[in-house]
């Protein structure tokens, strides 16, 4: 009588390919890998519940033998009855830093790799291992930038999570270490900010907080985004209208260039004092004579014409 058999795929823990492996028996849930001084290759397959216990001991007689990694087995063709896993509770999408996306490396259905970019640069991988039903996340984050063996940065409930993860690893450290703001309408605000000036609000929060020692890495932060918000003014937070700028030896007022960490308007110049400004919650305005009685750039006018066209395109 033919033995009833399936099929499973998994990621290899150092080349990132798809594999697969057929066995007879009862279900898996871990490929296991181990090193026999030639690299990473196939040892066995685990049932255990936690990739800890996946990972414990290798089942290979070699005594040189030493088990490194297990990575999730994914059921590819089953011909036999399944246990329907337990409905996992939906997990909370955090909102994801500006200018990081994730998509998948084919348009196949079903694709299992998912590229990450920040700002156009490929800065690592996210596998979708979701289908699984894993206890320990089912989206495996990878990066040739982090420093664990197999460059596996961790697994994550949301692929949003995983991508953050990975983009983490290379942003500036903020005060004591923290990467964004722990307060959530904060870290939103920071998230959104273009990848220079995050850096640059991480590094102001460290360097004051390192040097200073008398408030907290909350009190850091925030003091950081306000000094953010006045050196890049966006618009008017009463009016909503867009700020005017006073670049050096100007007669006329300006909008600034939002992305450009630098203090730059939409022309081209550089500009050294704006209309309105928020500092400690408090809104401050320049005196009117100094910006708003100017007339107003054509060039920055046109390009911002320009600007909200392209957006609304």
């Amino acid at each position: 009588m033919a033995r009833t058999k399936t099929t499973y795929r998994t990621i290899h823990p150092e080349t990132n390919e798809e594999v697969t492996f057929t066995k007879g028996g009862r279900s898996i849930r871990w490929i296991t890998w181990g090193d026999l001084g030639k690299g990473l290759v196939h040892f066995g397959y685990s049932s255990q519940e936690t990739y800890a216990k996946a990972v414990k001991a290798p089942r290979s007689s070699n005594p040189y033998a030493k088990r490194y990694e297990a990575t999730s087995a994914t059921v590819v063709e089953d011909e036999t009855p399944t246990v329907e896993p337990v409905a996992a509770e939906e997990p909370q999408v955090r909102p994801m830093r500006a200018g990081l996306t994730v998509t998948p490396d084919s348009p196949r259905p079903g694709e299992m790799k998912l590229n990450v970019e920040l700002d156009g640069e490929m800065i690592g991988v996210v596998f979708d291992e979701s289908p699984a039903k894993l206890a320990r996340g089912g989206f495996a984050a990878w990066s040739s930038k982090c420093r664990n063996r197999g460059g596996i940065v961790g697994f994550y409930s949301t692929k949003e999570d995983a991508a953050e993860a990975i983009a983490e690893l290379y942003a500036e450290d903020g005060p004591d270490g923290s990467k964004a703001p722990e307060d959530a309408q904060q870290r939103a605000k920071f998230l959104a900010l273009p990848t220079a000036r995050r850096n640059e609000v991480a590094l102001i929060a460290a360097s004051v907080y390192e040097s200073d020692g008398t408030r907290t890495v909350a009190e850091e932060w925030t003091h950081a985004l306000e000094i953010d918000l006045m050196e890049h003014p966006d618009v008017d937070p009463e009016t909503g209208k867009p700020v005017y700028v006073h670049a050096h030896g100007g007669t006329s007022k300006h909008l600034p260039d939002p992305d450009r960490p630098e203090k730059f308007t939409l022309c081209g110049l550089r500009w050294h004092l704006a209309a309105v400004s928020v500092r400690n919650g408090e809104i401050r305005r320049a005196p009117r004579f100094q910006i708003l009685s100017l007339p107003e750039c054509q060039g920055c006018a046109t390009s911002h014409v320009a600007r909200q066209a392209r957006a609304a395109a």
